[in-house]
């Protein structure tokens, strides 16, 4: 091929790619964001009650030991009351020594970055230099040395239910913001979803809604719920949902799950569309060194999903955290998610049968589904890799003495990435997937021989990664505000596919195709006349 053919076929190659990066991210960032309220939409009922509730629980800053929390716990109590729901108020109490003691080992643990953070946020609290202060800002108490907080249970018992589910969210705020995310819309996505399931009789599991106080000051009300219950009580609570935020916009996430969640996970997708989970998650969760109610729960090993919104973390623990500053979509589209998981595992699921069983990977994929791998497909895919790369090492090789200068990979460059695919498979299945499915298909391109059809596999290839890089890095980077992982994240797909545009136009046609004239060809007879 000569040098003008391969730069055409270059320029065609790299105009497709760039036609199908644009299309995987318009369908992989859609996928993560909320769509826009139709008229239907702001006149269902269900939306309008949480935002009717919402209005009145995150009316102003409700912290712990407040008045203001007073009367957002009687509002909530007379609610589901109203619904006929028995109520059972748990009080507990906790010192403004224990939380600065707490403070104070959380402080000692922190790196220096870390330190400068929360310097910056105990002066951003007028509390600069002070644990105690900062304490009694976010415990709302003021004056004395201790200060209660009270947990609301409502249950639901049906007769004959073999299984128990427990949903649940924190109704305090901190003291510096009214908690229209954080976490209200929880709560009051939660009392629509009672407000439905008294209505019926056909529920499978019995239900229990907890609503904790005192998660701002460290997990308190979940942790006493906990301390409480018998050995039998805890045994029996077959599955845990838990509803967060960490923002005020963009579409709930599943962050967290329990362990070997492959049969979970598999209900969840069957039952409900557009859940947006990632199976990397709880790594960079475990990276920002937060906590919610659920991380009280997971010393149970019980199965369990967390959920929360991650996107407009300006607003996190801040006066504009406000309805007026929510956004309706984002709202609409957390109510709905509850309500609609809260629906499919209380009347379609016997979580009775629930138990852990595989570990799974998981991401979504466009149309409002998630694709879910069992661990063994992840170790499979990461064997078939190293066979992959091993062929094309083997076609590079046999074609180095037609490239020359134009190889782009050595052939132990390509064996030693089929080696670390194949490690990481095994070792970090959760988040490899990542690296490993952009490489199957680039190793599949390169070892196809026809031009058209290798193209044609990287063009796929690019768009599959596109769909799982494009709401990750936006995630990352809008919702966690951390660019440069973001940027670095990035680095990988652009570095595999530059590895393609380049290499598919220079391939010659293998030796093993081509007939090579003999080194010492047969001399020409002479002539005669």
């Amino acid at each position: 091929m000569d040098r003008r053919g391969r730069k055409i076929k270059r320029l065609v190659l790299s105009l497709c790619l760039l036609t199908v990066v644009v299309l995987a991210g318009f369908h992989g960032i859609g996928m993560v964001k909320p769509a826009t309220l139709t008229l239907a939409d702001t006149r269902d009922i269900g939306y309008l009650n949480v935002h009717q509730d919402l209005r009145i629980i995150a009316a102003s800053p409700h912290p712990t030991a407040s008045p203001r929390q007073t009367v957002v716990r009687r509002y909530l109590h007379e609610t589901m009351a109203a619904m006929g729901y028995r109520v059972v108020e748990q009080p507990f109490r906790f010192t403004i020594a224990e939380m600065v003691n707490r403070q104070e080992m959380l402080y000692a643990e922190l790196n220096e970055h870390q330190r400068r953070a929360f310097n910056a946020e105990l002066a951003r609290v007028g509390a600069a230099g002070s644990f105690e202060k900062e304490v009694r800002i976010r415990s709302g108490l003021q004056d004395g040395d201790s200060g209660q907080g009270t947990n609301l249970i409502a249950s639901h018992f049906m007769p004959g239910a073999t299984g128990t589910i427990l949903f649940m969210a924190h109704y305090d705020s901190v003291g510096t913001a009214p908690g229209a995310s954080d976490d209200g819309m929880a709560v009051a996505s939660i009392l629509q979803l009672m407000r439905e399931i008294i209505a019926r009789n056909d529920a499978k599991n019995n239900v229990i809604f907890l609503l904790t106080d005192g998660e701002e000051l460290g997990l308190l009300g979940a942790k006493y719920f906990i301390s409480q219950l018998s050995t039998s009580e805890r045994d029996a609570i077959n599955l845990v949902m838990n509803f967060e935020a960490r923002g005020n916009q963009g579409v709930p996430l599943l962050f967290e799950t329990s362990p070997q969640d492959y049969r979970l996970m598999s209900i969840l997708n069957k039952g409900v569309r557009d859940i947006v989970a990632f199976s990397f998650t709880p790594l960079i969760y475990n990276m920002l060194q937060n906590d919610t109610d659920f991380t009280a729960f997971k010393r149970q090993n019980v199965n369990g999903l967390n959920f929360a919104v991650v996107e407009g973390f300006e607003h996190y623990h801040h006066m504009s955290d406000t309805v007026e500053n929510l956004p309706p979509e984002t709202l609409f589209r957390y109510q709905k998610m509850v309500r609609k998981v809260g629906q499919h595992f209380i009347h379609d699921v016997d979580v009775s049968t629930l138990s852990a069983d595989e570990g799974s990977v998981y991401f979504p994929l466009p149309g409002g589904t998630l694709l879910i791998l069992p661990l063994l497909a992840v170790y499979t895919l990461g064997i078939t890799l190293l066979i992959l790369c091993s062929l094309w090492a083997r076609r590079c090789r046999s074609q180095r003495r037609y490239q020359g200068k134009n190889a782009v990979l050595r052939p132990s460059a390509i064996m030693l990435l089929g080696v670390f695919c194949a490690a990481l498979s095994s070792w970090t299945p959760t988040i490899i997937y990542l690296l490993t499915i952009p490489v199957l298909f680039l190793a599949s391109a390169m070892i196809v021989r026809n031009f058209y059809l290798s193209s044609l596999i990287m063009l796929l290839g690019v768009y599959v990664t596109g769909i799982l890089y494009f709401p990750v890095i936006y995630l990352i980077s809008s919702g966690l505000q951390l660019p440069l992982m973001a940027g670095f994240i990035a680095l990988i797909p652009l570095s595999l596919w530059g590895v393609g545009v380049i290499s598919i136009p220079n391939r010659q046609t293998s030796p093993l195709d081509v007939r090579r004239p003999p080194s010492n060809p047969p001399p020409t007879p002479e002539r005669t006349p």
